[in-house]
């Protein structure tokens, strides 16, 4: 019997996910999406008209998740796609309707709400899936592998720099993201994600230190016209209520520089803004005993590089020192084979097939009463080191992960 599921936003992520399901649809036809929930109906109708012209199915339209579960629609799980603060919200909700969950990260726009997720999951004994797509690159998968094998030695330091100007306009054009208690800003928003690989290749993390400073306190709101993101093809139907140029104040951090101590004794360093001008650099590098990885940025394609005493490898030349690499079948089924030298598809096709996967390991997860490889807890791991980033700078002291990520005590949000 497939699973059917509600779509439960239909702004820009939402159309992310619709893409990303209708190529799932290419692998596996288990997961059936039967209907759409937003309160514009304009949006939710854009989707539905995109997945008729994709499909030739017309999904059931619903104003909110509400009216949704009064219908008399077969329903065995939501996917949530909403705003960063409405998600602990639905998916409890979600999991006391009995019904399974996807939902977009963050799983919550504080540790303390997250954490009480786990109780709500625990009573209902719910699946639940956090969409954190980055680490399904198959890049990512590689990188991984090099890192946890013999050739790379001790993993002894990290730097994950990532600086992207906004020449402060915010991101998306949508004014929620520079709010602390709507989207997080930039190091919650977008800062998960190099959170969560950070955790992926080498593990848990025992002590953060930082700086933490919102640098553009105001801000300029730009409709998607005038931006030039590359996710802007994904947001341009959403309905945008208000008119360019007007200003919003951030109160959302925006700039954090970290040292980390990972639980290993291998130490770390992150930058994470977009508010420095003129610094647009992109960069990350992983230190061996061995060997040292430059990586590629998440759904580029672009490969990485080794660096062996003072000399590059990378393409081709990667095969002869790790020729037993291969991907997991599903990221294979969606991908092909593993090319050393990179994958030439477009952004919009990368993001997609990264969000097929998701669903896909959603969908196996249910089929072997298996955990998904992103639930709550990892969820819960790379929000309380997204913000651990934050915290510190804000209290002017080490955090310990160990006590921050249990306790939710975040003195950023009060």
């Amino acid at each position: 019997m497939r699973t059917k599921f509600a779509l439960i936003g239909c702004g820009g992520m939402g159309y992310r996910h619709l893409l990303g399901y209708i190529e799932y649809l290419k692998y596996d036809k288990n997961l059936d999406l039967v209907a759409l929930v937003d309160f514009n109906e304009k949006s939710s109708s854009f989707l539905s008209d995109q997945y008729y012209e994709h499909t030739g199915k017309r999904l059931d339209i619903f104003k909110n998740y509400n009216e949704l579960i009064t219908s008399n629609i077969s329903l065995d799980s939501v996917d949530i796609a909403t705003t960063n603060d409405t998600h602990h919200e639905i998916s409890s909700w979600a999991m006391k309707q009995n019904l399974h969950v996807m939902c977009e990260k963050p799983v919550a726009l504080s540790i303390k709400l997250a954490n009480e997720l786990i109780d709500v999951q625990n009573k209902s004994g719910k699946k639940f899936a956090v969409f954190e797509n980055f680490r399904r690159d198959p890049i990512n998968r590689f990188t991984k592998f090099i890192i946890d094998s013999e050739k790379f030695g001790e993993v002894l330091y990290a730097y994950d720099f990532e600086s992207s100007f906004s020449q402060g306009k915010v991101m998306h054009g949508t004014g929620w993201r520079a709010k602390k208690n709507k989207g997080g800003g930039i190091v919650l928003d977008a800062g998960i994600h190099n959170a969560d690989l950070l955790l992926y290749f080498l593990g848990p993390v025992k002590f953060v230190n930082g700086q933490s400073k919102i640098l553009l306190p105001q801000r300029k709101l730009i409709t998607m016209e005038e931006s030039n993101h590359n996710l802007k093809k994904f947001y341009g139907h959403r309905i945008e209520d208000y008119e360019s140029s007007i200003s919003i104040n951030q109160d959302a951090v925006d700039t954090v520089i970290c040292s980390i101590v990972f639980e290993s004794g291998a130490l770390g360093s992150v930058l994470i803004s977009d508010a420095i001008p003129n610094l647009k650099f992109n960069e990350s590098w992983i230190h061996g005993s061995k060997m040292s990885l430059k990586r590629s940025n998440s759904r580029s394609g672009k490969p990485i590089s080794l660096k062996i005493n003072e000399k590059n490898y990378e393409g081709e030349k990667l095969f002869d020192l790790f020729p037993n690499f291969e991907l997991d079948s599903s990221t294979q089924q969606v991908f092909g084979n593993f090319d050393y030298s990179g994958f030439d598809i477009s952004f919009e096709d990368y993001d997609k097939k990264l969000i097929a996967l998701e669903y896909l390991d959603f969908i196996n997860s249910l089929k072997n009463d298996s955990n998904p490889e992103v639930g709550i807890i990892e969820g819960i791991s790379s929000l309380s080191l997204a913000y651990s980033f934050i915290e510190s700078g804000y209290v002017e002291g080490q955090i310990n992960m160990s006590d921050f990520s249990s306790n939710g005590n975040q003195k950023y949000l009060i």
